[in-house]
């Protein structure tokens, strides 16, 4: 008996049939969210707001800032800023020609830029950057800036995946590190850098850190930065006796080197209204000037308390900040074991 002759092999035209839904559930779902976003995440945003005819006031004179991601994109962007109305900026980045350059782009500037090279996918390298902090340089502003999309799977010397360490894990470490040992001054400013990606998925534990066999860069990057606005919550109430003030920052969509290479299709349509870098850091520089006061699950965009959800899931976590914490700081301690000889 020829069991072949009993089976049904579907035909290309009955496959396509089938696949056909889920396509057109995808697209429109896609077509959907940018034509929500666009308008309001682009340059169009930004001038329809008036930002451009609303300037700053106020001079950063004598503070002292902490910038993450400086080398390139908003971190550099935000580094001249600062610099341009006389912080002493401390620019942290891995590429150290990239931070040379910025140094020279800012010598006729009235504040000065100094560069820090650190490897920020690493929390041993964050750890002993901190830990060598000068004590008597307290920072006043800290930006936590740096974030990466990746597509594929990749994961550090210490065991964890890349985006969570460069976008959670080591900012995570890196703002607790100089909390402990004293080195953010009374009244210091916490600013962490989110995206709009955060819109598309409530709090979670399982898409922080992925794993390799299911890794969807998108959700990790997505998770991250939900998880920021959580963080920004958890460090106003815990520092908020000291002075500190948290702000979550989200700056819109621009045209960074990040963007170029993630997210190149997304690039290429948009690239006529994306935002430049000094509008992307635009609501960053404003918070440090203004430092109004700040409530819970609220992102700043454009200089306004706007609502972290666009969908109702994501009002529905699916962990606990305490968790989220706990988890943190687990990993964090996990990194710093893996950096150690083994013995015997």
């Amino acid at each position: 008996m020829n069991l072949t002759s009993s089976l049904h092999f579907p035909s290309q035209g009955e496959i396509l049939r089938m696949a056909l839904p889920k396509m057109l559930q995808g697209l429109s779902k896609t077509l959907k969210f940018y034509a929500r976003f666009t308008p309001s995440f682009t340059r169009i945003g930004y001038v329809a707001r008036l930002l451009p005819f609303r300037p700053i006031s106020g001079s950063f004179a004598g503070q002292r800032w902490l910038v993450t991601g400086a080398s390139g994109g908003i971190g550099k962007a935000v580094a001249l800023m600062a610099a341009g109305r006389g912080a002493h900026v401390f620019a942290v980045g891995r590429n150290l020609d990239a931070l040379e350059s910025l140094v020279a782009e800012s010598v006729e500037l009235a504040g000065t830029i100094h560069p820090v090279l650190c490897d920020l996918a690493s929390v041993a390298a964050i750890d002993e950057m901190a830990r060598n902090w000068n004590q008597s340089t307290e920072i006043d502003v800290l930006v936590n800036c740096v974030g990466i999309l990746n597509r594929d799977y990749s994961s550090t010397h210490e065991g964890f995946e890349t985006t969570y360490t460069t976008n959670l894990l080591g900012h995570f470490h890196l703002t607790e590190t100089l909390a402990e040992i004293g080195c953010l001054s009374k009244g210091a400013n916490i600013i962490n850098v989110t995206s709009g990606g955060m819109f598309n998925v409530p709090l979670n534990l399982p898409m922080l850190d992925g794993n390799k066999k299911v890794y969807n860069g998108f959700g990790a990057y997505a998770s991250h930065k939900r998880a920021q606005v959580a963080l920004t919550d958890y460090w106003r109430d815990t520092y908020g006796q000291r002075g500190i003030q948290a702000y979550v920052v989200h700056p819109g969509w621009a045209d960074t080197a990040g963007v170029r290479s993630s997210l190149p299709t997304f690039r290429k349509i948009l690239k006529p209204i994306l935002r430049n870098a000094a509008q992307a850091a635009d609501t960053i520089i404003w918070l440090a000037a203004s430092r109004p006061t700040a409530i819970a699950d609220r992102v700043w965009f454009d200089r306004k308390q706007r609502s972290t959800h666009a969908y109702a899931h994501t009002r529905q976590p699916q962990t606990t900040v305490p968790l989220l914490i706990a988890r943190l700081d687990e990993d964090r301690r996990r990194a710093l074991a893996a950096k150690a000889p083994k013995i015997g």
